[in-house]
């Protein structure tokens, strides 16, 4: 999972430097694309314009504490190994539901021209359906699905009908760090979870000795944004290695197993 998620971050970086054509060269690029963010396009790319007020339409439901992914499909080309899918927008929001599991179970909106598709880990979506059911499609250009899919996305979070249980724990992934005794070290790591909010308990400690408790409050969690924290190195630590371990909770209660990574300290 960690090495999947290391390299989906890094095609993330690439889409948004207008490499999207990358992406395509996967088994099913949106799985990739909305591990690590909460909106897949299609490619050629919608209007820039169009991407940002569907981007700004889902921003809004997260910040009215609800969640919510959106795959936009405009052609066969867009679903890599399984085109079968294509204007099938029920199958293929179960299909992409699954494939997001291990980090994603909550509202994931399909919009193809055919219509749209919601799936929520096999829970009941019947307050989404009756949101998209009016809904009418457009046009069948990327513009024009994306139009249609930003236009979902605020109407289900108006109407309140994105209220959906997060199960999943966050993930934290951490890079090792050095510092300087008497002197600051800052300590890096980037949190996955699909609330995008958490708080984190950091545990700085020399072999069973803990030299310092870190309490971060919650606030914005988003993969792309990695997060450093400082810690003020003793003067009278000795030399060695140390290691730091992040506990992070989201909003509901829900936390990872201690990640831990080792600090040097010289």
């Amino acid at each position: 999972m960690a090495v999947r998620l290391l390299l989906v971050a890094a095609l993330a970086v690439a889409l948004v430097a207008g490499a999207a054509e990358t992406a395509r060269a996967d088994g099913d690029p949106a799985s990739d694309v909305l591990y690590v963010s909460d909106v897949f396009v299609p490619y050629p790319p919608p209007s820039k314009a169009t991407v940002a007020t569907l981007k700004r339409n889902v921003a809004a439901a997260f910040a009215k504490r609800y969640r919510i992914k959106v795959a936009v499909v405009a052609s066969p080309a867009d679903l890599g190994a399984v085109p079968e899918l294509f204007n099938k927008p029920t199958q293929y929001a179960k299909f992409l539901g699954q494939e997001l599991s291990p980090i994603f179970v909550g509202p994931l909106v399909i919009v193809m021209p055919a219509g749209f598709g919601i799936f929520d880990g096999g829970r009941p979506v019947a307050a989404e359906q009756a949101v998209l059911n009016p809904l009418e499609i457009t046009g069948k250009s990327a513009d024009a699905l994306t139009g249609t899919a930003a236009t979902a996305a605020q109407r289900l979070t108006a109407a309140g009908a994105l209220r959906s249980k997060d199960i999943r724990p966050p993930q934290v992934y951490t890079q090792p760090a050095r510092g300087k005794r008497g002197s600051t070290v800052r300590l890096k790591y980037s949190v996955l979870d699909d609330s995008e909010r958490t708080r984190e308990v950091i545990r700085i400690s020399a072999g069973r000795a803990v030299k310092a408790v870190l309490r971060i409050p919650m606030r914005s969690a988003v993969y792309q944004k990695p997060h450093v924290v400082t810690w003020r190195v003793p003067k009278s630590l000795k030399p060695g290695t140390l290691r730091f371990c992040i506990v992070a909770t989201d909003p509901p209660g829900n936390h990872n197993a201690p990640v831990c990574t080792p600090l040097t300290v010289r």
